[in-house]
């Protein structure tokens, strides 16, 4: 991808060259959310650590790689955010920035629409138009995927309200609503030729190879655990170094 020539050219001669700025458009995951909680009010609070979260994580290897090229990473990540409203934010929080490239991962919260036909429909045609919008403004634009939701509700929730989410997070994850979400993803990507970091077939690989991918899971529900974050950064790369 192109954004590698400039962070090539960045690194090497950085007076000539403008810094490299690079968004991340997306949920909770984006955003950093890991551990949910109750917050005594009857809902549901979440810690929030994007310095732990893969936009962060690609800083860092990205600095690895090019330690002269600083660049810039835009954290547009939003907790509970759906691909609609990525669009509906998508100039102000991304392209005002006149990013080199944007990274769009959205889907979780799309999938656990219950009208899933119409939810499908919407998902498309918000990704596309984020794509579209994105490549317009003269930007790169790379799509990844999402991590896998939990398989089974875990022993370990006791609130009722997390148990559930989990109860109809499974059913998503277990009846392939989530992995049409992403083939739908995939698709328009394919038809737009815009590159896909392919995260979600990663955990469908450890699936096949008998991984308990709840584990993975920082509240057994959604939210992968920092350490599933690398997958994420180097599905990037592997992308980025085409």
């Amino acid at each position: 991808m192109k954004i590698m020539e400039k962070l090539t050219a960045r690194n090497s001669d950085y007076f000539s060259n403008r810094p490299v700025t690079i968004a991340c458009l997306g949920d909770s995951v984006t955003h950093g959310c890991f551990e949910i909680y109750p917050d005594g009010k009857g809902g549901i609070g979440v810690a929030c650590r994007p310095d732990e979260a893969y936009p962060m994580m690609l800083y860092r290897a990205l600095a690895n790689h090019f330690p002269y090229a600083a660049p810039a990473i835009i954290n547009a990540g939003v907790s509970g955010d759906k691909s609609y409203g990525g669009l509906e934010r998508l100039e102000r929080d991304v392209l005002s920035y006149k990013p080199d490239l944007v990274i769009v991962d959205f889907g979780l919260n799309d999938s656990m629409n219950k009208d899933i036909e119409s939810g499908l429909e919407t998902y498309d045609k918000s990704m596309r138009a984020i794509f579209e919008k994105v490549l317009s403004s003269g930007a790169e634009c790379l799509l990844l995927t999402p991590n896998y939701m939990n398989r089974k509700v875990s022993p370990l929730l006791t609130e009722p309200l997390f148990i559930s989410i989990a109860e109809e997070a499974a059913v998503v994850q277990n009846t392939g609503i989530l992995t049409r979400y992403v083939e739908t993803a995939r698709k328009a990507a394919k038809d737009m030729n815009v590159p896909v970091a392919d995260a979600y077939a990663v955990w469908q690989k450890l699936e096949k190879n008998g991984v308990d991918t709840d584990i993975h899971l920082s509240n057994y529900i959604n939210h992968p655990t920092r350490e599933m974050h690398e997958v994420f950064v180097q599905e990037i790369m592997r992308a980025l170094l085409v």
